[in-house]
């Protein structure tokens, strides 16, 4: 039993973010901070969005974004200038953001009795101070194996702004 999603709702970022598309890719190149420019949202960090290893949560890592070209994007975290991980996240540009390829993971709580199946659907934009913001759009379903299939939906939506630091 899987249990759909809402879709990212980008209407709330209207006249707040910058237009991108294939042309204008290179503009996600920088170095951004890997905390939170706005302290309301204990979310998680910006390399966190990506990679979901604890390590990741430090707040004093840089997270430097590199496009390859128009459907990939390079993401290196620092540590006081020396790199620590690397990953290639994939997608293409969509309604003036850069549309992550859906993630569907599976997690079992209890052995294979439980399962979690999250769905995650992240958009990458620019707003216009130059900051990076992810809105991820996830829910998850649960099913119980041996019993009866019980399934919620949920997660929401949220947008975080991360600040531009070259």
């Amino acid at each position: 039993m899987v249990c759909s999603c809402s879709t990212g709702r980008l209407k709330s970022r209207i006249g707040k973010d910058q237009h991108l598309d294939e042309n204008s890719f290179d503009k996600l190149s920088g170095d951004f901070k890997n905390s939170k420019s706005d302290t309301v949202y204990s979310y998680r960090t910006l390399y966190n969005n990506f990679n979901y290893d604890t390590i990741y949560r430090q707040q004093d890592l840089t997270v430097n974004f590199s496009p390859i070209d128009k459907n990939k994007i390079k993401l290196k975290v620092f540590d006081n200038e020396t790199a620590i991980d690397s990953l290639t996240i994939k997608g293409r540009f969509r309604k003036g953001y850069f549309k992550v390829r859906r993630q569907v993971n599976a997690n079992f709580i209890v052995g294979p009795l439980v399962w979690v199946l999250a769905e995650n659907t992240k958009y990458i934009g620019l707003t216009k101070d130059n900051n990076i913001v992810i809105m991820n759009s996830g829910g998850s379903g649960f099913l119980l194996l041996i019993a009866l299939p019980i399934f919620a939906a949920g997660g929401g939506q949220t947008e975080v702004e991360y600040e531009r630091q070259k």
